[in-house]
């Protein structure tokens, strides 16, 4: 045997056997992307998902959990994980990969915490609504985290009416239609602006309002906010989520401990929720912005615009989907 062709077959030995060694107990490393902060109760919980994960497949799968965007925009991620560049995450609805997911930021469909839960527990009708869409993009969702509700930040006010937005010339920020049909309905001038740009957009007066969850409103834009009104025009959701491919490949034992993990763990973010959704206020507050709470009759007012705006809002998703929510929330 040459020389040449012995150290061959060694070389070849050698990596056949490197190969062969087990990595983390044979663990498969997963990618999980976020969208809040470090810290928040939001990223918490997808921290402690990781961490069920881990402990329930006894360490055959170990997710990373990344905060922040740090793994890109969350359009991007969510188009990753269809993809599957990205394993998991734990992210918003995003509609531009299937306009039926819009159904999901319909305006009132919740007006408080209790209505809330109802409408996008697991067993709840809108998830359940919205299941079959997220299968046929090719991702399995395994459950929802509680944003919250969402109130009309801005730099002029105090807003109390929707007649104040005319009132102080308020220009708002819209990012869906379905904000965008709400405050169009009541007079108001909107402009479409992404998240990125939305702190400048503040700070410069190239609108002066935006709505989001006091959690977002708080940490990511309490500089540019002087006033924060609680109409709770939407519910936020954030869907706890993986690649379907890669959820097919798994054995149902590895299925049912991802799902375990996935259910205990929001059960655990959403029981703190709206208490954590309280402190936000008094961290606004503290902060110096002032908060704006509505009596039931005030934001009956602004729940008529939402209402009227559905006509207009059921080209956008259907009308058997406007169909079920009509019905539900009758």
């Amino acid at each position: 045997m040459s020389s040449k062709r012995s150290i061959f077959i060694a070389v070849f030995l050698t990596f056949v056997f490197i190969l062969s060694l087990p990595t983390n107990g044979s663990a498969r490393n997963w990618k999980a992307g976020g969208v809040a902060n470090p810290g928040t109760l939001d990223h918490q919980t997808l921290e402690k998902w990781v961490a069920l994960v881990k402990e329930k497949t006894n360490g055959k799968i170990i997710i990373d959990a990344f905060p922040s965007e740090q793994l890109g925009p969350y359009r991007d991620m969510f188009d990753n994980v269809v993809r599957g560049v990205q394993e998991s995450g734990l992210l918003p609805l995003s509609p531009e990969f299937d306009k039926r997911l819009q159904a999901g930021y319909t305006v009132f469909l919740a007006e408080n915490w209790e209505q809330g839960r109802k409408v996008w527990s697991k067993d709840g009708w809108m998830f359940n609504l919205i299941k079959p869409i997220f299968h046929e993009l090719g991702i399995q969702p395994l459950g929802v985290f509680f944003m919250g509700l969402d109130g009309f930040a801005c730099t002029k006010g105090p807003v109390v009416l929707p007649s104040d937005i005319k009132k102080y010339g308020i220009k708002v920020r819209t990012w869906n239609p379905a904000d965008r049909l709400f405050f169009q309905e009541m007079g108001a001038q909107t402009v479409d602006i992404a998240f990125s740009e939305l702190f400048t957009s503040l700070q410069t007066g190239v609108v002066h309002a935006q709505d989001n969850a006091p959690l977002v409103t708080y940490e990511h834009l309490r500089d540019v906010t002087k006033f924060y009104t609680d109409v709770n025009l939407l519910f936020e959701p954030v869907v706890l989520m993986m690649n379907k491919e890669l959820w097919d490949k798994q054995p149902a034992s590895i299925q049912k401990a991802i799902q375990d993990a996935a259910t205990e763990a929001l059960a655990w973010g959403n029981s703190q929720a709206e208490k954590v959704e309280n402190e936000y206020f008094d961290k606004m507050q503290k902060y110096g912005i002032q908060v704006i709470r509505l009596s039931d009759e005030q934001r009956a007012e602004w729940k008529k615009y939402g209402v009227k705006s559905w006509d207009k809002f059921e080209k956008i998703i259907g009308k058997d989907a406007m169909d079920k929510i009509r019905m539900h929330a009758e």
